[in-house]
């Protein structure tokens, strides 16, 4: 296949964070630094006061918007926590069930992420065999030890539920 490309189960997850929604990359509309980079700022800053920025995995979990506007969609900006914090200082949770998942590794800069996902949706994920749960309804990327927002050497991983075997 692809040694990009991988299954894995996720346990039932829970962040910590903030959503917005944004036009996504298949849109002619397409905001998403516009929106999602503030986004993720606030959401660092809001870590920071509480003594949590930096200090584990980030996923944000894309979704269709409430609003079911073609192209537009929401993103949810968290931070993995085991436990809630006693003061979320202004933060949501977000709880994911657990899930099978396809998942994409994403090499080098922000800038060729739209690239990435185009990839792993229009012929990786295809090509794969494997199924997704029909009507779409959520992608997640997902920022580990691994991601340098500064580096082109940087990994983060695109993933997305499928169909168990």
């Amino acid at each position: 296949m692809n040694d990009r490309f991988a299954t894995t189960d996720m346990p039932a997850t829970k962040l910590i964070g903030l959503s917005a929604d944004f036009y996504g990359g298949m849109s002619p509309k397409f905001n998403g630094p516009e929106v999602l980079g503030p986004l993720w700022g606030v959401v660092n800053s809001k870590l920071s006061e509480i003594g949590l920025a930096f200090s584990g995995r980030m996923i944000a979990a894309t979704r269709p918007a409430d609003s079911g506007e073609e192209g537009l969609l929401n993103q949810f900006v968290g931070l993995e926590v085991s436990e809630l914090p006693a003061d979320l200082n202004g933060l949501e949770v977000l709880e994911l069930p657990a899930m099978r998942l396809a998942t994409y590794e994403h090499y080098g800069s922000m800038n060729g992420l739209v690239a990435s996902i185009k990839q792993l949706y229009g012929e990786v994920l295809p090509s794969s065999g494997l199924k997704q749960p029909t009507p779409w309804s959520l992608e997640l990327e997902i920022y580990d030890e691994r991601f340098d927002l500064n580096s082109d050497e940087s990994v983060m991983t695109i993933a997305t539920p499928i169909l168990a075997d």
